[in-house]
Order: structure tokens, then C-alpha cells, then sequence
């Protein structure tokens, strides 16, 4: 007799038909060609939506983000994505900058919202004690650029405005997720019991969970490598290293009370210019796109989650905290983005325009992570839970619906710089930048400044010497970087020089492609994923 014993198989069933249906929605969403372009997220909503209508006829109970699934198994593949593609050398460059945005610039958010939420709190229809909502504050300000960011890939804006966008959502995301549970322990101790030892304690733990957390990202990064170098000639188990040893140094930090998501953003960051001098080609290319694919399923099942909300039952629509949200969301981003601007270019030779300004501040969309953390509060220690999920809700449908389908237009209307440089570098502007990085170190030691150049001189050197030795499976000189890059950008040439051909062009002959007969030969045999730039990142700090 047929039988189908549904709960053998339920959890795993339930997951797999949930990534079809992501997979399903992808596809429709990116098989239209023309007609309207809206974000990813803002698709995932629709579909959460459509099935959240659904299951809220055929199921008794309501489907909601558990925050153990959020905080161990959506949340770090998301973040060491982020840290594993960021762009090194535009990071490090920049990082003063960055941290300003992040750090300053997000604490601005948090204290500004806080206190405004708090002079209007007589209007809400519930009591809602300042520590509260400095806790609502700091989860509604981590900001979710993705829309964003895939926008200034498209167009090729100018390298600045990209990092600063990227580097700053890279870093606000750890500083909100600090921030936010040091105010869910003050929260459980509850407002009135709070005394100064709390706030001192609450001070001084965040930078100690933020450099313990980077402490192991470190550590899992010098792992990484090393076990990397050990396993060169074992393809197969390198791609298992890469994506386990950052997730272990994750569990690690969390259970020692440190930042997990900094230490998994840190590893990711730091593993990955040794890795690709261990691993082969097939191995980097397994670690890039399982990496992308993961992240990118993750941060989709939050957004449908998002869809499915609402249509909860607990939702507690307080249209006065919802607009002093929206309102205070949107003022204060531009506020603090115009003012540390401003701090950052009287330091700055490259200063960031007005423009890129007013783009870095309109780009400040609410998303997976934001929804993450409101859904992860104790509404036990917290009553006001219902009303902050809702605000949440409308704040992030409202960002990612208006903001994120309007950027494109907005960006080529106010004819934001693009890149001077083409994605893929030339070797002329390869040997250029290196003639020029000497130099003004150079100059520094001449006239007894540490600058930027100084600095980069002195760890390139500490990294070639010290570092690479214990991490890589050879040792490598600044000669065999330069050959490195001129092949990767000999490569990067001809691959572009082939997309310009024409379709009706004979590719098959030489003639056709209108290639030299006698081209120069490659200095050395290098793998494609050792050629990629741009979407990977420069590798050399």
C-alpha cells in the first residue's frame, strides 16, 4: 500500500521546495529583458507575498524567522561573502574613510533616531522606555546596499563612490550587530534598573567583543592558508577549508561572546590573497560561486520571510512611530553622510564630491539584515516587539521599493563620475600605478612623512617576508606579482577585445579578430581565476 510518511521527510522537503521556489522566482524575475528593473529584494518581497497569501488560508499557524536559523545559518554565509569579495586594495586605501562612515556615521544614526523616536514617544500607543528604542535604533540603521551596489557595477561608477558604499555597509553591519546586543542585555535588565556600571560595561564590551572578534577572524585567516598549503596537492577537501575554518571561527566568537559576524567578514577578507597561490583553478572557482550561490539564497529566504510577515497576526500598525521612523531614517542619513563627508575631505586629496555624497545617502536601503535582527528580539523583555516587526516592515518595503528602483535613474540624471580606468587594468596602468606608489614612498622617507605609501611600502614588505612564507605553498617576490599581473591583464585585454568583436565577424581566423600575428607570449601559465579583477577584488593590500 502507498503511503507517504510526510514528517520523515518534512524538514528536508520543506527546504528544498523553499530554494525551487527561489530558484523559480529568479528565473521569472530576470527572464524579462525590457519593461520595468526592480531589485532582487524587491521581487522576493512580492513572492514571500504572493505565498505568504497562500499559506495564510491552508496553514493554522504563522511561518516566521526563527532568530537561531537567522544568527547561525543565514546570517554567516552573507557576511563572509562580503568580506570575501570586497575589493582589498580600495578597502585598505580608503579605510579611514570607510571606519568614519561606518563607525561615527552609524553611531550618529543611532543616537539621532533614538532620541527623536523618544521626544515623539507621548503619540505611540505603547510606553516604550529609551533603551528600547535605542535598541530599534540601532537594528533599523543597518543599512543593505546590495540594490545598490549591483546598480554602480552596471553603470562602472568611479572607484570611490563604489568602495565607500561597499566598505561602509561591510563595516555597519558588524557595528549594528555589536551594538545590538549589548542594548538586548541592557533591555532584559530593564531601563529603570539600569545603573552607570551598566552603560560603562555596555561601552567598554564593545570594543572588546570587536577586537576579539577580529582577533579570530585572524586567526581563522592565518588557519585557512595554512591548511591550504598543507592540502595543495588535494584539490578536493581545499574548497571544505575555505568554507568551514571562517564559519568555525564564527561559532568560536559567538560562543566566547565575541563579534562572529566581524570575525567571519575579517577571515574572509584576509584568507583570501594567500588561497589562491595553494589552490588551483577549479578549487578557487568551486569557493567563488558556491560562496555567491549560498549568500545569495540566504539573504533571498530573509527577504521571503519579510513577504510572509505580512501577514502576521501580531502586527501593531502605530502610523506615529512608523512615519517619525521614516522620516528620521531618511533625514539624519543625509545629515551624517553631508557632515563626515565633510570631516573626511579635510583630510582627503581625493575629495568626494557633492554628488557621490547625495548617492552614498540615497543609498541607504534597509534589508535582510535589519529584518534579521528585529525578528531576533525577546518579546518577553521587549512588548513593544509587534510594533517595531511592523515599522521594520514598512521602512524596509519602503527603501527597497522606492530607493532601490529609482537609483539607476537617479544615478545617470545627476551623471555620476564613472571610472577612469577601465575594470580590468592595461599593464601600462598596472606599471604606472607601481612607478607612482614607489615614488611617493620615496618621497615620504625623503622628507621624514608616514603616509599612506609609507605605510603600504612597509606592509608588503612585513607580508612578503613573514606572512606569505607560513601561509603559501611557494614563496613569491614582487617580480613574480608584477608577471602575475601583466598576465592577468594580457588576459583581461583579449577577453575584452573578443566581446568587441562584432557577431558577424569570423572569429575562427586571425584576420577576423584583428589580433597581431606575432602576439606576445604569456610570461607565465596562469589560471582564469587568478584573472579576475574587479569582482573578486585586487588581492594585494
Amino acid at each position: 500500500m502507498l503511503r507517504f510518511q510526510w514528517h520523515d521527510v518534512r524538514t528536508p522537503l520543506f527546504i528544498c521546495i523553499w530554494m525551487i521556489v527561489i530558484l523559480i522566482a529568479k528565473l521569472l524575475f530576470h527572464s524579462n529583458k525590457g519593461g520595468w528593473k526592480a531589485p532582487d529584494s524587491a521581487l522576493l518581497i512580492i513572492a514571500g507575498f504572493c505565498v505568504g497569501t497562500i499559506l495564510d488560508v491552508f496553514l493554522p499557524h504563522e511561518v516566521y524567522l526563527d532568530p537561531d536559523l537567522f544568527f547561525l545559518y543565514l546570517l554567516p554565509p552573507i557576511a563572509l561573502e562580503a568580506g570575501y569579495f570586497v575589493p582589498n586594495r580600495l578597502f585598505f586605501q580608503n579605510l579611514g574613510t570607510i571606519i568614519t562612515y561606518a563607525v561615527a556615521g552609524t553611531l550618529f544614526n543611532i543616537i539621532a533616531i533614538g532620541l527623536t523616536l523618544y521626544a515623539f514617544s507621548p503619540l505611540y500607543s505603547v510606553d516604550i522606555s529609551l533603551i528600547d528604542l535605542m535598541l530599534f535604533s540601532t537594528l533599523i540603521s543597518a543599512v543593505d546596499p546590495v540594490a545598490v551596489l549591483s546598480v554602480f557595477t552596471e553603470i562602472n561608477v568611479n572607484e570611490l563612490l563604489y568602495i565607500c558604499v561597499f566598505g561602509e555597509s561591510l563595516l555597519n553591519d558588524a557595528v549594528t550587530i555589536v551594538l545590538y546586543h549589548s542594548l538586548s542585555s541592557m533591555a532584559m535588565i530593564g531601563g529603570d534598573n539600569l545603573v552607570l556600571n551598566d552603560f560603562v560595561w555596555a561601552s567598554g564590551s564593545f570594543f572588546l567583543v570587536s577586537i576579539g572578534g577580529v582577533l579570530i577572524g585572524i586567526i581563522g585567516a592565518a588557519l585557512t592558508g595554512y591548511m591550504t598549503r598543507l592540502t595543495k596537492d588535494l584539490d578536493h577537501t581545499q574548497p571544505l577549508t575555505c568554507l568551514l575554518v571562517p564559519y568555525v571561527a564564527y561559532l568560536v566568537s559567538e560562543s566566547a561572546h565575541f563579534s562572529g559576524i566581524l570575525a567571519i567578514m575579517v577571515c574572509g577578507l584576509l584568507m583570501k590573497p594567500y588561497i589562491r597561490h595553494n589552490m588551483s583553478e577549479d578549487a578557487l572557482i568551486t569557493v567563488k560561486y558556491f560562496l555567491k550561490t549560498i549568500a545569495s539564497h540566504s539573504e533571498a529566504m530573509i527577504f521571503i520571510f519579510l513577504g510572509f510577515s505580512t501577514f502576521s497576526r501580531n502586527h501593531n500598525w502605530d502610523f506615529w512611530f512608523i512615519g517619525v521612523t521614516l522620516v528620521s531614517c531618511f533625514v539624519y542619513r543625509f545629515l551624517g553622510t553631508y557632515l563626515f563627508s565633510a570631516i573626511v575631505n579635510c583630510r582627503r586629496q581625493e575629495r568626494i564630491g557633492l554628488v557621490d555624497q547625495f548617492i552614498m545617502a540615497y543609498g541607504g536601503l534597509r534589508g535582510a539584515i535589519c529584518y534579521g535582527l528585529v525578528m531576533s528580539v525577546d518579546k518577553e523583555s521587549l512588548p513593544a516587539k509587534d510594533m517595531f516587526v511592523s515599522t521594520t516592515v514598512v521602512v524596509i518595503i519602503f527603501t527597497v521599493f522606492l530607493q532601490g528602483t529609482t537609483m539607476k535613474p537617479l544615478v545617470q540624471f545627476l551623471q555620476v563620475k564613472r571610472s577612469e580606468t577601465q575594470r580590468n587594468k592595461t599593464i601600462t596602468q598596472i606599471l604606472l600605478q607601481h612607478i607612482q606608489e614607489d615614488t611617493m614612498a620615496g618621497i615620504e622617507a625623503i622628507v621624514g612623512i608616514h603616509g599612506r605609501h609609507f605605510w603600504h611600502q612597509k606592509l608588503t614588505k612585513f607580508d612578503r617576508e613573514l606572512v606569505r612564507p607560513f601561509m603559501t605553498a611557494k614563496e613569491t617576490s614582487r617580480g613574480d606579482d608584477i608577471v602575475e599581473k601583466y598576465t592577468r591583464a594580457q588576459v583581461s585585454e583579449i577577453k575584452a577585445h573578443l566581446l568587441a568583436v562584432e557577431p558577424t565577424t569570423g572569429v575562427g581566423s586571425r584576420d577576423g579578430l584583428h589580433l597581431p600575428m606575432n602576439p606576445t607570449p604569456p610570461l607565465k601559465k596562469l589560471s582564469v581565476a587568478q584573472t579576475q579583477t574587479k569582482d573578486d577584488g585586487d588581492s594585494n593590500v
